[in-house]
């Protein structure tokens, strides 16, 4: 059958309907409506009861962070008053270190001292003066912390240090003898030797010092002791 034919089952006022089956909805009742607004009311009250509970959760989220950052600033001023402490505590302990330092170096400088003046001879060579001098010329300064005068026009100067280390026999060698013969011109005639003593002597120090001609004294009984080997010919600066 053509779609001609088709139409001339129609009347002359009939349109054939589309293609495919039309089921007419069923009209909606007041039960229907009303249950339609049960759920709608449901489901606003689910969403509240989540957004309330997102908002809980947000000012929870808000009260732990704001503890954090409370708990942050107390240790940041915590550490900050450790912090100015600690330097204080450092700074007496420098002060009081600073102190004992120079005590220890005096007390040693005036045992060897006092020793030296006890002592006839050092070395073969007769003592007849001990002197601690200090001068300063033209902006060359010196302090030498014991010099003794002996016979035969000859000068020992010696540097004292608690502890005696290679620094400080390289710096007596290199510089300490030559400041001292240009800030006292008039003992240029005399010979010079060098000598350095320390309660304690460092094995490098005690190597340079035997190497660079110097005499080494260390203390020994309340007394001074020169650790040079038998047969040691000190140097002539």
């Amino acid at each position: 059958m053509t779609a001609e034919d088709n139409n001339d089952l129609n009347g002359p006022d009939e349109v054939n309907e589309p293609g495919g089956r039309y089921q007419q909805q069923e009209p909606l009742s007041f039960d229907k409506i009303w249950m339609l607004f049960q759920e709608t009311d449901k489901k606003f009250k689910e969403t509240d009861k989540k957004m309330q509970e997102t908002d809980r959760k947000m000012r929870e989220t808000d009260r732990k962070m704001q503890e954090t950052d409370n708990k942050i600033k107390e240790t940041d001023r915590i550490l900050t008053e450790q912090t100015q402490e600690t330097r204080k505590s450092l700074k007496r302990l420098s002060k009081i270190a600073s102190g004992l330092g120079i005590n220890i170096g005096e007390a040693t400088e005036d045992y060897f001292y006092n020793a030296l003046e006890n002592m006839s001879s050092l070395a073969g060579n007769e003592i007849e003066k001990v002197d601690s001098l200090k001068r300063s010329v033209k902006g060359l300064q010196g302090q030498f912390d014991a010099v003794l005068f002996c016979r035969n026009y000859l000068i020992i100067l010696v540097e004292i240090k608690h502890k005696l280390h290679l620094e400080d026999v390289i710096r007596f060698k290199d510089k300490t003898i030559s400041v001292f013969r240009q800030l006292y011109p008039e003992y240029s005639p005399q010979n010079l030797l060098g000598a350095v003593a320390g309660m304690t002597i460092d094995g490098e120090a005690m190597d340079k010092a035997l190497s660079s001609g110097l005499l080494v004294l260390t203390q020994s009984n309340q007394k001074i002791r020169v650790l040079n080997p038998e047969g040691f010919v000190p140097k002539v600066f």
